[in-house]
């Protein structure tokens, strides 16, 4: 973490992120959905068949923290309390430092 001086006294400086978090049921729990979906790909595409088909969950965020270590510690807790039901759902995100110019359309 940086300390740099400004008008207004010291402050921290953050470093940007982008996170894509990837939420799925676990194998163990049906996907009603999924199956849903899957029962009507080979009316709409008769030239495959589909053996599996699970429908999951990605969410994509630009933040600030002040290091990576806080960024993870906080995405932890988002995911655990916030985007997955940890009862049937297991999640993952990937975490990747951008430039401050990094723009929201690259998303």
């Amino acid at each position: 973490m940086q300390l740099e001086s400004g008008a207004e006294g010291l402050f921290f400086i953050t470093m940007k992120f982008k996170a894509r978090i990837f939420i799925r049921l676990r194998e163990s729990v049906s996907d009603a959905a999924g199956n849903a979906v899957m029962a009507n790909c080979n009316k709409v595409a008769p030239d495959i068949k589909v053996e599996k088909l699970r429908i999951n969950k990605i969410i994509e965020m630009l933040l600030e923290a002040e290091s990576e270590k806080i960024a993870r510690e906080q995405l932890d807790i988002l995911s655990d309390r916030l985007f997955a039901n940890v009862v049937i759902e297991d999640w993952e995100y990937d975490l990747l430092e951008v430039s401050e110019h990094f723009p929201d359309s690259a998303f």
